[in-house]
């Protein structure tokens, strides 16, 4: 009965980091190249890395909506922060972000503090992060760490609009024909279909029952 939400929910999820690892290997082999240089790895050296990125939005467009390389801090000379970020608008055309695109954003430099960063750099494992507020929307996050010589340098993550992971986890959903919801990691309902399991309430028993979602943490759960 629940395996086909968490079914859908688990490709969502499964495809994506299939493409962020795939990034994270090939940047890996630009900033192992560029570290021979003698002058170090330089930002012009690791922007050929945007094929590759443009490469793996074009696969995810059912599900993401923006992906690209977040470096850990001072990895590049006279960068102490550097990201390689684009996005594909609702008709279709990429844009790049950067560094100064959103300079009224007060934590814009505290994403190494964030969670999609802190946890692949300190447990050397890929992350789903959220829902949560970013700038004008709810977003989940994905990452996979980039290590270079066996050091962490640095992440390859994608957004999904939390809107559209409700849309494609939607037709499964109404199929169910008892209360059911889909929760995080942490035991918070992401999508529901009943008023007893609210979205955004907390439950931690929800992570000991139903249905996993792949490997994630998230797990598809019927309520009695």
């Amino acid at each position: 009965m629940l395996q086909p939400l968490a079914q859908s929910a688990s490709t969502v999820f499964d495809s994506t980091f299939i493409e962020l690892e795939k990034l994270a290997r090939r940047f890996g082999i630009l900033a192992s190249t560029a570290k021979k240089n003698p002058k170090g790895i330089s930002e012009t050296g690791l922007s050929k890395i945007r094929p590759d990125m443009v490469r793996s939005l074009a696969a995810l467009e059912n599900y993401a909506y923006a992906l690209g390389i977040v470096l850990d801090e001072d990895i590049i000379d006279n960068a102490p922060f550097w990201l390689n970020w684009i996005e594909i608008d609702r008709d279709g055309i990429i844009q790049d972000d950067s560094n100064i695109k959103y300079p009224w954003r007060g934590n814009f430099y505290e994403y190494p503090n964030a969670d999609w960063m802190v946890i692949p750099k300190t447990k050397r494992c890929p992350v789903i992060v959220g829902p949560y507020v970013d700038f004008d929307k709810h977003i989940i996050t994905l990452a996979t760490p980039i290590m270079l010589d066996e050091q962490f340098i640095g992440v390859s993550a994608a957004d999904i609009r939390l809107s559209d992971f409700e849309r494609i986890v939607s037709v499964p959903l109404s199929l169910v024909e008892h209360d059911c919801l889909l929760c995080n990691h942490e035991g918070r309902v992401v999508v529901s279909n009943t008023a007893n399991a609210p979205v955004g309430s907390l439950n931690h028993s929800y992570l000991e029952v139903g249905e996993p979602v792949s490997n994630t943490g998230w797990r598809a759960v019927l309520l009695d």
